[in-house]
């Protein structure tokens, strides 16, 4: 009987102290199957629009994030997706001279599921004219953005998720 006395003013702290407030839990992560539309905003290191200088815009497509300086202008065009689909926005950067785009998060494949157990590239830069392809991979060097630059896309899908102009 002292046994169970002594059991009982165990088990009601630990029910009190099951109805306690936990810790909150860590942010959830963007799950891969996150709906991918593509935003733009003003960065915080918005410059004032110089001649020929522009401000620093931040991309993000999914958990895809860019920094593309020297934009002059960022807008959205209506485009058919391949293959006659449906129409879709693609934003439309018109950058000046100098402009460059820095990785913040190039939203690399996750390594468990690849069979040599590394991260892959699933976004890169696109020169329609050459069909040259640079991709984007964390913590690479910012590129110059010049005419030889065209778009963002997926490696996979070939899609376009962001196009670039350039002032002329």
């Amino acid at each position: 009987m002292k046994k169970h006395l002594l059991l009982l003013p165990v088990l009601a702290l630990l029910l009190t102290a099951c109805a306690l407030p936990l810790k909150p839990a860590a942010p959830e992560t963007v799950p891969e199957t996150a709906p991918e539309t593509p935003s733009s905003a003003a960065s915080e290191k918005v410059e004032p629009v110089e001649a020929g200088r522009g401000r620093t815009e931040t991309f993000t497509y999914g958990r895809l994030t860019l920094e593309i300086s020297h934009v002059l202008e960022s807008r959205t065009e209506q485009v058919q997706e391949e293959g006659g689909g449906e129409m879709v926005d693609l934003p439309v950067f018109t950058c000046g001279p100098g402009a460059m785009l820095t990785v913040i998060d190039a939203d690399m494949s996750d390594p468990t599921y690849n069979e040599d157990g590394q991260p892959h590239p699933q976004w890169g830069l696109y020169d329609v004219e050459t069909d040259s392809r640079t991709k984007l991979t964390e913590g690479m060097e910012p590129v110059a953005l010049d005419e030889n630059t065209d778009a963002v896309y997926n490696l996979e899908a070939s899609q376009f998720v962001l196009r670039f102009e350039y002032e002329k």
